[in-house]
């Protein structure tokens, strides 16, 4: 059992419960496989080379799993 303070309030948390973030985003990156694809082409391009990144294939795949994981994580939190 933890209690947390949440503002004005001590709040009894009851049992502690495991964060299911990342459960989520894994799931979430099956239907995602297409932009990751794209990341680790980009990233196998620029290997070895002193210039180039690949902060937007980056960037799109964390997109596309934050778009995917936001209302499965939203759903946790209105019990």
């Amino acid at each position: 059992m933890s209690t947390r303070y949440n503002g004005a309030f001590v709040v009894d948390m009851g049992e502690e419960v495991e964060d299911p973030s990342p459960q989520i985003e894994k799931d979430c990156h099956t239907p995602c496989v297409s932009v990751y694809k794209a990341y680790e082409a980009c990233a196998e391009r620029i290997e070895g080379k002193d210039e180039g990144h690949c902060t937007g294939q980056y960037l799109d795949y964390w997109h596309c799993v934050d778009k995917c994981s936001a209302a499965k994580k939203f759903a946790y939190t209105r019990g």
